[in-house]
């Protein structure tokens, strides 16, 4: 491998491990700031009532998701066949040339018996 050839590839990794580095620093930093809007909204609303403690005897209602089904495609109705396919003979084979190269005279080669 040529020097040119381990440069480039000594470039193209540091490329990768800092496209790398920079997304997981990217997603932290995202993170930090959602996680840090999060609390901060919930806390400004203050609740009159106390809020009781779950115990083992009671039990919660079950919660019911509801999904927006997705649309019925439309139907797709075929207007015009495709033509019919027509059967054709076989094409015959392409004819068959055998070449015969001979040695020139006196070339020395007469064959397996000839040592």
């Amino acid at each position: 491998m040529n020097t040119i050839h381990r440069v480039g590839l000594m470039i193209a990794g540091a490329v990768a491990i800092l496209t790398v580095a920079g997304a997981l620093l990217i997603e932290g930093f995202m993170g930090t700031r959602t996680a840090a809007a999060g609390p901060a909204a919930s806390q400004s609303v203050a609740t009159d009532s106390p809020t009781d403690a779950p115990t083992s005897s009671t039990t919660l209602d079950p919660q019911t998701i509801y999904i927006q089904p997705v649309p019925t495609p439309a139907v797709v109705t075929i207007t015009q066949t495709a033509p019919p396919v027509v059967q054709t003979k076989p094409k015959a084979p392409p004819p068959v040339v055998h070449v015969v190269v001979t040695a020139p005279p006196g070339s020395g080669d007469d064959g397996p018996g000839d040592n």
